[in-house]
């Protein structure tokens, strides 16, 4: 065995593993709260990876900042021009926690998404799904969302709607950062439910997280995000979009978010250089 495959093997054998509980609260609620899966080390890989894209922003880059409150500031597609980012992404205990969750034979890389709210941010991010927003059918859907610091309701976690990934619906996509439909589609089911209107007739599932812990939840669940009211934390979190193999390609009237269209059959694979097999 070479010196490189040693450290392959290495970084393969010290990836996190799911238990049978957690991937079944994955299937069941849509949602499982993992603990401490990244170790120190990944961490400040993934921290310096987040500060070199923000100071090389793409064309795909966002700030949904309300009259120069903050920043609510998105990106896509740093793993093809962020060394750190791609290691993370490609050798990260990531992947094979994705795999574990969904109890896949392989992982494809959807999208990669970085997100950061700025203290002093009034900005939500309105309730969603993340499936909608791209071209697959299929239930073996896996958002991971990795937050750098520590998150909490005041400076912008995450909340989330148990079992809605289970009501056979996708929502309209909205731009996350205003609550605005981003196209009428006839391929969609309406606007997502008033859920901060309504709070009681709905579960609604949140934690605090510490770095090294990340949210893991399912395509089609509904979720959103706090705004970051304090004026002193920064919220910088990755989330990864990651699929497994009932996921085929289906392409909609309508998907935000594709930047390439490739050449892929309807109700095929989407093994591509667009969306690259990462595990095993």
């Amino acid at each position: 065995m070479s010196a490189e495959q040693a450290e392959m093997e290495k970084i393969r054998m010290s990836r996190a593993k799911i238990s049978a509980d957690e991937s079944r609260r994955w299937r069941e609620d849509g949602v499982t709260c993992l603990r401490g899966v990244f170790d120190q080390s990944w961490m400040e890989i993934l921290e310096t990876g987040f500060e070199n894209a923000l100071n090389n922003p793409s064309v795909l880059s966002k700030d949904y900042a309300r009259d120069g409150k903050g920043s609510f500031f998105t990106d896509h597609g740093m793993h093809r021009r962020v060394d750190e980012l791609h290691d993370f992404i490609f050798k990260s205990p990531a992947a094979e926690i994705a795999a574990s969750l969904m109890a896949s034979d392989a992982v494809n890389l959807i999208d990669d998404h970085l997100l950061l709210k700025e203290p002093g941010t009034d900005n939500l991010t309105y309730w969603h799904q993340d499936q909608p927003y791209f071209n697959f059918a299929g239930e073996d859907f896996v958002s991971l969302w990795i937050p750098i610091d520590q998150v909490d309701e005041n400076n912008g976690t995450m909340k989330f709607v148990r079992g809605s990934h289970l009501w056979g619906k996708q929502f309209h996509p909205v731009r996350i950062g205003l609550g605005e439909i981003v196209e009428e589609a006839e391929n969609f089911d309406g606007l997502a439910p008033d859920i901060d209107g309504h709070p009681d007739d709905y579960d609604i599932l949140s934690w605090n997280l510490t770095p090294g812990d990340c949210f893991a939840f399912h395509g089609k669940m509904l979720h959103a995000a706090f705004a970051n009211s304090t004026g002193h934390k920064r919220r910088r979190a990755l989330s990864l979009r990651l699929t497994g193999n009932d996921i085929v390609w289906h392409l909609n009237s309508y998907a935000p978010t594709e930047r390439d269209q490739p050449n892929l059959l309807q109700g095929g694979p989407i093994t591509c250089d667009e969306y690259p097999e990462i595990w095993p």
